[in-house]
């Protein structure tokens, strides 16, 4: 596995939890492990995320425009890697 697919299923498995925590969250609120869970998952994901965009161009069209060109659609679309 190549650093870049390593990194690219770490980020999906990162959100997999976060969205799993989400749908927890969602019937209990106020519960404090998951909460605490919620902000790792989401943290580990936005670095993981940025470190990504960083090396490799935009993971979605909600990556931060940088130049003055649309990159979104310069690099292999994610389910192409």
């Amino acid at each position: 596995m190549t650093e870049k697919q390593q990194l690219l299923k770490n980020i999906y498995e990162q959100h997999f939890a976060a969205v799993d925590v989400n749908l927890y969250l969602d019937t209990h609120p106020r519960d404090r492990k998951a909460l605490e869970s919620m902000r790792c998952y989401t943290q580990k994901y936005n670095e993981l995320k940025k470190l990504y965009e960083q090396k490799y161009g935009p993971l979605d069209m909600f990556a931060p425009i940088n130049g003055d060109c649309w990159q979104w659609i310069d690099s292999p679309w994610p389910w192409e890697n």
